[in-house]
């Protein structure tokens, strides 16, 4: 059973399989492609915004539930203003994917919510996957039991896509929503358009719902259409 926080959910395309393999990454993207709720307690994942830790996350909740475990994603980021209530009721889950800790520490009840709720999981061999964009040696913490829990099992870095990458990223992720596109688009799209891979995601969201509400196929011209609202770059 999958449990999702509010109206919180799993973001469509979120998968293993479509998560750049960058060299660097291959420890963990091994360790995460196994069951590793079952031997791990804990695991942090560090990074940039743009490194890929939401995706990761959402990734390994979604095999956990493949393989029959009762699972949570939390983005503490778009969940921290209905506070700490979202982190009850989570007796029963095998894996708890909990997003942007960084979003909340240095809030006092937040901090001790947190604290309260690594103990019990740990005591419970329940498994906890957790990312920040600092290490969680450099993250600041109130509380300094907390920091010491988010040390508790491997900690590792997500290196992030250069412009190339995230090009070969977009390619992909638009071939596993049902269309291919030709290597002239892909060089406007990045003539044109910002290259980090958030912005191109985003870009990608709006081409594949403009495309699917209007029947259109994506086109130069369609890509064009799009330029004003995705930030239009001019390449220096």
């Amino acid at each position: 059973m999958m449990q999702l926080a509010l109206s919180i959910g799993l973001n469509d395309g979120f998968e293993f399989d479509s998560f750049y393999p960058k060299r660097g990454n291959e420890d963990l993207l091994a360790l995460l492609n196994a069951p590793f709720w079952n031997t791990w307690p804990q695991i942090f994942l560090h990074g940039s915004s743009a490194s890929g830790k939401s995706h990761l996350l959402q990734a390994s909740a979604c095999l956990a539930q493949l393989q029959g475990e009762r699972v949570s994603y939390l983005p503490l980021r778009e969940l921290r203003r209905y506070g700490t209530g979202v982190l009850e009721g989570l007796e029963n889950t095998r894996l708890l994917a909990l997003d942007d800790i960084d979003a909340v520490m240095g809030e006092p009840a937040w901090e001790e919510a947190l604290f309260h709720l690594i103990n019990q999981r740990r005591q419970d061999s329940q498994s906890t996957l957790l990312s920040a964009t600092l290490n969680p040696h450099q993250l600041e913490s109130r509380l300094p039991d907390l920091a010491s829990r988010l040390l508790w099992g491997p900690i590792y870095r997500l290196h992030a896509l250069d412009e190339a990458e995230a090009l070969e990223t977009f390619r992909l992720r638009a071939l596993k929503r049902g269309f291919e596109l030709p290597d002239y688009l892909l060089r406007y799209i990045h003539r044109h358009f910002p290259r980090d891979i958030r912005s191109m995601m985003q870009l990608l969201e709006r081409l594949d719902a403009t495309s699917r509400t209007s029947g259109r196929r994506i086109t130069r011209n369609l890509v064009q259409e799009m330029a004003p609202a995705a930030g239009h770059h001019q390449p220096g």
